[in-house]
Order: structure tokens, then C-alpha cells, then sequence
């Protein structure tokens, strides 16, 4: 078991649906691939747009993924997310409802960070949530990069500058 420290509400909320393609940068998930990426549609107010179909629909998934804490190393995860070293190895623990292993996992930003498999996590408080081997080369980019999870019905959480890439 592990431990969750600062339990407060940051983080992702889900609901988007899309058969898009696929998002840039941090690799996929252990579960086959990246997460599908949105399809933009610009438009002002009162204008019209030929040849598109908007569809705004609620959450798919029972309980809609909310990742909630994040962590690297140590056994914790922040509502406020973590730090990983460049040319290290980090296991990341993800807390939330409605996470799984059979997820999509990415990070935002450059290809240089690899995910594993996602595995199954339980915290002290009973909080179900997953885990992951993310291996981060000795040229990551510095910065802050949003964690993207994806459920197999469409719904969509993130964490939002989760993880920040250190030297």
C-alpha cells in the first residue's frame, strides 16, 4: 500500500469524447497507445459552420476517470503533482476515481519520456488509483508536463502540470 499526502481536489475531470487521432509527445501507455486527440473547431459567436457536427455529451464511464494526486518516487502523491529527474527512472502513482489499468497514458510535451504498463495501485485511505514506470531521458526538456489518462469508453482526465521534469 501506499500512502496519499494533501488529498484536495486538482486535477482532471473527464467527459470528452472524440474518435480523433492521437496527442504529441511522452509515449504511450503500457495498454497500446497514445491518447486520441480532440478535434478543433474554431468558431465566433453567431457564425456558422458547414461540414462539422458538434455533439456535446456527458461522461460515458461509471465513475467518470478524476485523477486527483500525483506522485514520483517516495510513495506519495500531491494534489499538487511531483518532480521527475532527468536520465532517471520514476515509478508515478496516480490517484482517483474511476482509474484502470486498461488506460491510455501520455505526457504533454516532447517525446522523451517513456510509460510502462499501468498497474493497479490501492492507497492507505482505501483510494484506488494506478502506477507506472516512466523513464525520462538524460535530454528531457525541463518543465512541467500534464499527465493524460483515457478510459476505453472515451472519457478523458488530466492533471495538469502533474509531473515537472527536473535536471
Amino acid at each position: 500500500m501506499v500512502s496519499m499526502a494533501m488529498w484536495t481536489a486538482c486535477g482532471g475531470g473527464g467527459g470528452s469524447s472524440n474518435p480523433g487521432g492521437n496527442t504529441g509527445g511522452g509515449g504511450g501507455g503500457g495498454t497500446g497507445g497514445q491518447v486520441n486527440a480532440p478535434t478543433v473547431v474554431s468558431v465566433s459567436a453567431g457564425q456558422t459552420v458547414l461540414g462539422v457536427n458538434i455533439t456535446v455529451v456527458g461522461a460515458a464511464s461509471s465513475p467518470t476517470p478524476n485523477a486527483t494526486a500525483v506522485g514520483a518516487d517516495g510513495g506519495h502523491a500531491f494534489s499538487s503533482g511531483d518532480v521527475m529527474h532527468q536520465n532517471s527512472t520514476a515509478t508515478i502513482i496516480v490517484a482517483g476515481k474511476g482509474l484502470n489499468t486498461s488506460m491510455k497514458a501520455s505526457l504533454s510535451g516532447p517525446a522523451d519520456i517513456t510509460i510502462g504498463a499501468l498497474q493497479p495501485v490501492t492507497f492507505t485511505d482505501k483510494t484506488t488509483g494506478i502506477s507506472f514506470t516512466a523513464t525520462v531521458s538524460s535530454n528531457a526538456a525541463l518543465g512541467a508536463r500534464t499527465l493524460i489518462l483515457q478510459d476505453t469508453k472515451n472519457d478523458i482526465t488530466t492533471f495538469t502540470g502533474g509531473l515537472e521534469v527536473v535536471p
